[in-house]
């Protein structure tokens, strides 16, 4: 037996698109399936503005650049979260200041970033881990006054709302992420979102090489140039296919982890009653799209004993992130491990359950059966 951690959901959609781009010739990005695409999210999210691109690092980046900061300028972001997020920082010549997480949620502890704000401060990065969103009212009461830029790190959470509004559609820039561990997939690929007419224009001149060539597509220039810095972000249409097929079933795939979701915490429940775990917590402002299901567990030795218990019923359960604050470059940018101690606690007690939309009743009813079986011992 062996249940995955996580595994893609391909529809049969996919194939029809893809080889309509192939019939066209036309591989490269910026295609109609990219530009379709755009629309779909758009609609979708209520947002003015959606620009695909190669991964959700890629529009972390652009949006770092956006932010045109100088040497020294800070950016705010939790030490729990994948490398990308603190990369796109260092990318842009910033400095990336770690903060604390709220161990309810592991998202971004709101109270840290106001005691780690400082003059340089021009961004700050919420991360909505496993598609629970951060608390935005007391982030952008803390920000908006301070002329601080939100930028959401929502790779985990499209679909997901905060207050019936879309993560990634809330603060200044926000990130998708289209990886295939994701809700909604394309094997690599990532969207940039705004309600800012001024930071999509730079931004479609940053993700097309520092040029000015999607204005000369719309007609609005006679010929294209270099006008300034960029890179190459755009999301090749074979991939702007695969995720044209998986946008119209969002819905339905965040639907089916909602299901699995929804069984493990009603069948743990019992331990968490006995103090024997934590189940996640979703605070009242949230709507979740059950990107990952988490349980903690009362110390790092118990978490590695059931990691154990399930790898051997050949179940893959494992942890998350090891903090960025107390990693070999934390260390380097003069970051010591004991600077977060909720962040260094909490991170060594979570352990992440199998959940991906086609996961069958009978494996998930199996994870679940291997947990209790594991929690006899402390009856």
């Amino acid at each position: 037996m062996h249940i995955p951690l996580s595994k893609p959901h391909i529809p049969k959609k996919v194939f029809e698109n893809i080889n309509q781009v192939f019939a066209s010739g036309k591989l490269s990005g910026d295609g109609t399936f990219c530009h379709s695409t755009e629309e779909k999210l758009k609609n979708i999210l209520n947002v003015k503005h959606v620009l695909l691109t190669s991964s959700c690092t890629h529009a972390l980046e652009m949006s770092m650049l956006l932010l045109d900061g100088k040497e020294g300028d800070e950016v705010i972001l939790p030490s729990f979260t994948f490398t990308s997020t603190a990369n796109a920082i260092l990318v842009a010549g910033l400095k990336p200041v770690f903060c604390e997480i709220d161990p309810k949620t592991f998202n971004i502890d709101i109270n840290d970033v106001l005691k780690k704000i400082t003059s340089k401060t021009i961004a700050v990065i919420p991360v909505h881990y496993a598609g629970v969103a951060c608390d935005m009212e007391k982030l952008l009461e803390i920000c908006r006054p301070r002329n601080i830029k939100i930028v959401e790190d929502a790779a985990h959470a499209i679909g997901a709302k905060w207050n019936n509004t879309y993560l990634g559609t809330i603060g200044d820039m926000g990130c998708l992420s289209f990886h295939d561990t994701k809700n909604v997939i394309c094997g690599e690929g990532g969207a940039f979102l705004t309600n800012d007419d001024s930071l999509a224009e730079k931004a479609m001149i940053i993700r097309e090489k520092g040029t000015n060539r999607s204005q000369f597509l719309k007609g609005q220039v006679d010929k294209y140039t270099w006008v300034a810095k960029g890179s190459s972000y755009i999301l090749a249409e074979p991939l702007a296919a695969i995720l044209s097929a998986e946008v119209d079933i969002m819905f339905e795939l965040n639907a089916k982890r909602g299901i699995i979701h929804h069984y493990y915490y009603d069948t743990l429940k019992t331990l968490e009653e006995k103090n024997i775990l934590t189940l996640p917590f979703l605070p009242n402002y949230a709507e979740t799209n059950y990107h990952l299901f988490y349980i903690v567990l009362n110390s790092q030795e118990q978490r590695n004993s059931l990691m154990s218990h399930l790898r051997n019923k050949g179940i893959g359960a494992t942890f998350h992130y090891i903090p960025l604050h107390s990693a070999p470059l934390g260390i380097e940018l003069g970051n010591k491990p004991n600077d977060l101690t909720n962040t260094e606690e909490y991170h060594s007690r979570l352990l992440r359950l199998p959940l991906y939309p086609d996961m069958e009743r009978k494996d998930y009813e199996t994870v679940a059966s291997e947990i209790m079986t594991w929690a006899q011992k402390f009856n």
